[in-house]
């Protein structure tokens, strides 16, 4: 299962979520029909209805009649299975592909693993923990990342002064 997003909340009165996506493409979820949440357990649910916003996603499942059901569903995580995910462009990278990779300098100096990327609306950031403990925190620009290999769990960055401080 990966993960295409977060319930934020219910919205309005009939058991619709506002959905925070981990992509920009949001379009992608006018292609499903069902998903998977998971907050203690994982369910499934059918989606009656997508709204599109600039930054959200507005889902209403059949499963799901009301405020009070929604308010349930707050913070759980919405999944899909492999053969739902979306073609990728060139250059663009799955979470769960680039956590986990060694990042390594473009001396050969290695920084450590990817333990997560936090997404924010201008780039992501790569939250990277060192081989002593220290949290590293990369852009996820072209100007510093120069190769990204999952395939090899390897990410090759140009470190930009004061990068590292």
């Amino acid at each position: 299962m990966y993960l295409i997003g977060t319930v934020l909340k219910p919205q309005g009165m009939k058991g619709e979520i506002k959905v925070k996506p981990v992509s920009p493409r949001l379009e992608r979820f006018k292609l499903l029909n069902k998903v998977y949440l998971k907050k203690e357990t994982l369910q499934t649910y059918s989606i009656e209805t997508v709204r599109l916003s600039d930054k959200f996603v507005y889902l209403k499942f059949d499963e799901v009649k009301s405020r009070t059901a929604a308010e349930l569903l707050r913070g759980a995580e919405i999944l899909v299975e492999q053969q739902e995910l979306m073609d990728l462009e060139p250059d663009e990278y799955f979470v769960h592909d680039l956590v986990g990779c060694r990042v390594i300098s473009e001396e050969g100096t290695e920084l450590g693993e990817i333990v997560d990327v936090i997404q924010l609306s201008s780039n992501d950031i790569y939250v990277i923990q060192s081989p002593t403990g220290r949290e590293i925190l990369i852009p996820a620009v072209k100007d510093v990342v120069k190769k990204v290999l999952p395939e090899s769990k390897k990410i090759v960055v140009h470190l930009l002064e004061g990068l590292l401080d």
